[in-house]
């Protein structure tokens, strides 16, 4: 099936998207944080996240080069989906997705207990809208881990292509925990209301996976691979 591909001479604001994603994601300066939502703090304290919510990027990134773009490759049973990561513009979920990914961030697992291990293996792709995304990251049933982050959402945030790695949901501010989605075209009704983690290559394996879900399938998450290259 034919990805969602620009024609002509990419627009400003990809262009600009792109040079930004290049930029940050190749420096070796650990991005500040932004201030603490105090309600957000509270409830993950509450729910017993050593972390109240901001696993720190510096721990997520321990062990990586200092320098090169910062990828998660999602490796699917049907290809792999190559993804920029943008840890400038949103360095708080950046940083527990990556953490989840290479067992370094904690979460609540279904006996009860904080488990430190790869979040991401063996996952269901679970959910679909044909032509617009394709969401996973439930695990055991659940849409949480134990925790919750705060939004990272600016001004100028854009889901007008296919390929936009973002946090999915409840649709209430500050509920993205560990599920996710790859957009596989436009979907402009998503802006303002989750945070973008980045950019993939791979959407013809997004779509894929995508039409599978739609058909009833059961399409798998093997595993993420975060790199710096």
């Amino acid at each position: 099936m034919t990805a969602f591909r620009l024609l002509g001479p990419r627009p400003p604001g990809l262009v600009l998207l792109g040079t930004l994603l290049s930029a940050c994601a190749t420096s070796s300066a650990v991005p500040t944080l932004p201030p603490p939502v105090p309600e957000v703090v509270a409830a993950n304290e509450a729910a017993g996240d050593p972390y109240s919510g901001r696993f720190p990027l510096d721990e997520a990134l321990a062990g990586l080069p200092p320098e090169g773009s910062l990828h998660a490759v999602l490796v699917t049973d049907d290809g792999e989906i190559d993804c920029t990561l943008d840890p400038i513009h949103a360095p708080l979920s950046v940083a527990s997705f990556v953490g989840l990914a290479r067992g370094l961030r904690p979460f609540l697992a279904a006996d009860g207990q904080w488990h430190t291990e790869p979040y991401y293996v063996d996952l269901v792709w679970h959910r679909a809208e044909d032509g617009q995304f394709v969401q996973t990251g439930q695990r055991d049933g659940r849409d949480t881990a134990g925790f919750v982050l705060q939004d990272e959402v600016s001004y100028g945030d854009s889901f007008d292509r296919g390929g936009v790695l973002a946090m999915a949901n409840t649709g209430q501010p500050h509920t993205g925990s560990v599920e996710f989605f790859v957009t596989t075209g436009p979907a402009s009704h998503l802006e303002g209301a989750h945070t973008i983690l980045g950019q993939c290559d791979g959407e013809a394996v997004a779509r894929r996976v995508e039409q599978r879900v739609v058909r009833g399938e059961q399409p798998r998450l093997l595993r993420i691979d975060v790199t710096r290259r």
